[in-house]
């Protein structure tokens, strides 16, 4: 839809642009309830022209289809998820369903029957409940004809007899909030000891967690799946003899931007950008939603028409998926990755960092946003408990013996910050960020890059400034509008911690563990 007109005066502008908010919103619920599939939508506001020279504004709706699972069955897999902090329903040596990790190398997976019972492929049994009398309603895997059904709803695994409606559950552990390891499944009373769950399909899942299917040899120092990517990967070289070079930032490279209802920021990182560069690069935005800013916010927006707003249909989609999106819209070879408080400046040497990423055989290049947080991953089964964890060493990549030659102060190194150029085709090729991670999904991306044999240069004198408070942000009083600042810094600070164990649970870790002051290894 593409609504057009010239308004004489201001008042008219100001009543058309709320016409068309509204009517896209109402497109927009119309598209909604019309959805036959159980998929995400999102909503792209493409903006151009909007009150240049009065000659009008112009406002296009499209929908567009994301991470849609098609072709469900009655014989599709899926992993049970415990959605909260990540981990899965997994089954012991006597068939007990328990907590477990989410391992792609064992026998996880539950077919989800139409008639509400899940059937193990591998094993040819049912989830049931114990035949032993003194377990009480502890589920284990029994013959099918001993199946209970267990309904989705809510986010919840019940079972109703009769009167009665029981869910999984687990005892949690009150110091980590999460049920330990091999804790037991059972069926109790539904309340808050009850567990959140999610259903990933299974060939989805492979490939989310295909780092973790790599061959290793198990060793004393290090033996669960997450020790095949502990080899980083050699230095960046520069390609002999040169490839053909692309001369023009503007033809080769897209930004892509996560933003959580602060669009003003985002125009601050593109003015910054264009006066830095003294042109404009095509500019990809997600935002979460599912409305609109308000029209005096719609309008600056659009006073850009190098940037494509896309405004998801959800409330929280988070940074993960919203770069995965942006990603996907890139149409150049190379894409840069900034968060939404970021400011470029010459210190940034964006234009050097587009030269070595055309020169040298990485597959991305990053700066520095303050502290040189810069580092190796390396996991390990930590020695005093033997769990498994992985030790993260900031600031352990600028030494001379990592340096890339042709390039001083840049270096080999496994993490940087997210202000960076990367190859569009070997980010989607590793897949992007893990969709599960809102937020705590910076060290996951560079973790799959590691595992396939991607190279990482950091440059320490590449800087970016970020800037947390709304300096030099026009408009601030209209922000309000937009989001609650309160209430996003305090979801926020709930999600760092349950996103973090996610992380952990996702490489099959108990925990990161940050060794400052020395060298890996």
């Amino acid at each position: 839809m593409v609504c057009i007109m010239r308004p004489a005066t201001k008042q008219q502008f100001i009543r058309f642009v709320y016409v068309a908010v509204c009517a896209v919103t109402l497109v927009v619920i119309l598209s909604f309830t019309t959805d036959s599939g159980d998929q995400s939508i999102i909503t792209e506001f493409i903006l151009t022209g909007p009150y240049r020279n009065a000659h009008g504004f112009s406002l296009q709706q499209a929908n567009l289809e994301v991470n849609a699972v098609e072709n469900i069955s009655d014989e599709t897999a899926f992993r049970i998820q415990f959605s909260l902090h990540g981990r899965c329903v997994g089954i012991s040596a006597k068939n007990e369903l328990i907590v477990d990790f989410c391992n792609p190398n064992e026998k996880q997976a539950f077919v989800y029957h139409l008639d509400n019972t899940f059937r193990s492929p591998g094993l040819g049994l049912c989830v049931g409940l114990s035949q032993n009398s003194t377990s009480g309603m502890l589920l284990h895997l029994v013959s099918c004809g001993q199946a209970i059904q267990l309904g989705l709803e809510n986010e919840k695994l019940m079972h109703k007899k009769g009167n009665t409606t029981l869910c999984f559950s687990a005892r949690r552990n009150k110091a980590s909030a999460q049920p330990d390891l091999a804790t037991p499944i059972s069926l109790s009373a539904c309340d808050e000891m009850s567990l959140a769950i999610q259903l990933l399909e299974e060939t989805y899942f492979l490939k989310d967690r295909a780092a973790l299917m790599l061959p290793y040899i198990p060793t004393e120092k290090c033996d669960f799946p997450a020790c095949a990517i502990n080899t980083t990967p050699p230095k960046a070289q520069i390609v002999y003899p040169p490839r053909q070079r692309c001369t023009n930032i503007v033809e080769c490279v897209t930004v892509i931007v996560k933003t959580a209802r602060r669009p003003l920021q985002v125009l601050r990182l593109a003015k910054s950008l264009e006066v830095t560069l003294n042109r404009n690069l095509s500019i990809v935005v997600i935002d979460d939603g599912p409305d609109l800013h308000p029209p005096e916010i719609m309008t600056k927006i659009a006073e850009y028409p190098n940037i494509r707003y896309i405004i998801s249909s959800e409330e929280d989609l988070g940074i993960a998926e919203g770069r995965n999106i942006g990603v996907r819209k890139v149409e150049t070879k190379y894409f840069m990755s900034y968060d939404d408080d970021l400011v470029v400046s010459e210190k940034t040497n964006v234009s050097t960092m587009f030269e070595m990423i055309e020169t040298l055989d990485a597959s991305l290049v990053g700066g520095r946003a303050g502290q040189n947080f810069a580092g190796f991953m390396h996991f390990v089964n930590e020695r005093a408990t033997g769990d498994p964890i992985m030790e993260f060493y900031p600031g352990s990549c600028a030494v001379e013996s990592e340096e890339i030659s042709g390039y001083p102060g840049c270096y080999r190194c496994d993490l940087t910050t997210n202000s960076f150029i990367a190859r569009t085709e070997d980010l989607l090729e590793v897949g992007g960020w893990s969709k599960e991670l809102k937020i705590q999904e910076h060290k996951d991306m560079f973790l799959r890059l590691k595992a396939s044999g991607k190279k990482v240069v950091y440059c320490k004198d590449f800087k970016i400034k970020n800037v947390h408070s709304e300096e030099g942000i026009d408009m601030v009083n209209k922000t309000g509008k937009s989001y609650d600042k309160q209430a996003y810094k305090e979801l926020r600070i709930k999600r760092i911690g349950q996103m973090a164990k996610r992380f952990a649970n996702h490489w099959n870790i108990i925990r990161v563990k940050d060794i400052k002051g020395r060298s890996k290894l």
